[in-house]
């Protein structure tokens, strides 16, 4: 037990350094989201409305947003690349191997993303002079929900016989796909647009955050599709490389 904590730490700690040395999924996990949450509420900074439940309202599509990208463009991605590097391959010879690899993996992005979380929080609540604390203390376990259910069901893409550059792109669209409908929900309300939000794990999981609880029954079914989705993924994980196979 002791030697496989020291194997699983070991190699936590490589998989975070390897992601801190990404420089452009640092700029879109860690330097976008608070730049882009001050550039668009600059207007309510000059007004005397700024309060801890202001805060939390805004802060709760960042939030999400933030935890979606880093699982989507971290998570999937450097388990894609893995696999097709030939590591899970040279590495996974067993159950034992498999749940180490995992794990590290896991803890790996559990770490950095919340650690941009704080990073997130500090900033933005400095800037508009809320109390971090709070935010903090109100923010942090429903962050810690959608973080964990959206790293859990990225484990999907090992399922898949796609190549890093295919993932990249099916990523991409999806991503953006969910992007679109959540930000035009926010400016709209149009009836259809709703609808199909209710089935958006980006728009759900805001809706989590402000602390409204999901109650609807596309929602919660989609939460259970996530969650069983992740869980194909970890039992059916592919580790050999698509060109073994050519």
């Amino acid at each position: 037990m002791r030697s496989w904590i020291v194997n699983s730490s070991k190699l936590t700690r490589l998989f975070v350094i390897e992601q801190i040395r990404e420089p452009l999924a640092l700029f879109w996990s860690l330097i976008a989201p608070p730049l882009l949450f001050v550039f668009l509420n600059l207007g309510t900074l000059s007004t005397k409305t700024v309060s801890s439940v202001w805060y939390e309202a805004q802060a709760s599509w960042y939030l999400s947003y933030l935890a979606l990208s880093a699982s989507l463009f971290g998570f999937s991605m450097y388990l894609v690349g893995r696999r097709e590097s030939g590591f899970m391959k040279s590495f996974i010879q067993g159950k034992n191997a498999k749940i180490l690899f995992l794990f590290s993996q896991v803890s790996a992005s559990f770490i950095l993303t919340f650690s941009y979380f704080i990073i997130f929080t500090l900033l933005t609540t400095t800037a508009f002079g809320v109390n971090p604390i709070d935010a903090l203390t109100s923010l942090t376990l429903p962050f810690i929900v959608i973080m964990v259910t959206f790293v859990w069901s990225a484990l999907i893409i090992t399922v898949f016989p796609i190549t890093f550059m295919n993932a990249s792109s099916g990523i991409s669209i999806t991503f953006m796909m969910m992007l679109i409908f959540s930000v035009a929900g926010l400016k709209t309300n149009i009836p259809t647009l709703y609808y199909l939000n209710l089935f958006n794990p980006l728009s759900i999981a805001t809706q989590f955050m402000t602390g409204n609880g999901v109650h609807t029954t596309e929602s919660i079914g989609t939460i259970a599709c996530l969650i069983t989705l992740g869980g194909v993924g970890a039992v059916r994980m592919r580790t050999n490389p698509i060109w073994s196979r050519q």
